[in-house]
């Protein structure tokens, strides 16, 4: 699970500035990084577990750049239980196509909040997901989705391989 690697939390100043650039905003993250790689952003799901009766799902994704197949982020979302409908959770669950702009689709209007910033050394699964050499320092956010209506929608752990 992303949320609990071994971390160093950091304040945005300390980010390097084209980790700051994609990291440090309220925006769609997917829309941040299709702007940034000039290419159409998918998922490539990792996991995905759901909770039937509280209508929750976790799902753990690498976002890649298509064509090219790049990875450009390693997330976890964790859908708040009840927040959305079950049989939305069940047609996001496993598709490819980032959960930020499945809810677009869907139009549910959303915003997002950075809550934290962070440093992470890459080693293991994280290196491997990443296309990153053992040791390259990663950077990150955990941030939160809130609905038009400012309630919580879900909450995420980002990390970028490269920017």
């Amino acid at each position: 699970m992303l949320a609990v690697l071994a971390h160093e939390l950091v304040p945005a100043s300390a980010l390097p500035d084209a980790f700051r650039a994609l990291l440090d905003h309220g925006r769609s993250m997917t829309a941040v990084l299709t702007d940034h790689w000039r290419a159409d952003i998918v998922a490539e799901v990792a996991s995905h577990d759901m909770a039937g009766e509280l209508a929750a799902l976790v799902r753990r994704v690498v976002l890649m750049t298509e064509p090219g197949r790049l990875p450009v982020e390693i997330a976890e979302i964790r859908v708040e239980p009840g927040a959305l409908d079950g049989a939305l959770l069940r047609r996001l669950a496993g598709t490819s196509v980032p959960f930020g702009k499945s809810l677009q689709r869907e139009g549910i209007a959303f915003a997002t909040e950075p809550v934290a910033f962070f440093r992470v050394t890459a080693a293991g699964a994280l290196a491997e997901a990443g296309r990153v050499e053992e040791g390259t320092v990663l950077f990150g956010r955990k941030a939160r989705l809130l609905g038009g209506d400012g309630r919580l929608l879900a909450e995420t752990v980002e990390i970028l391989p490269r920017a």
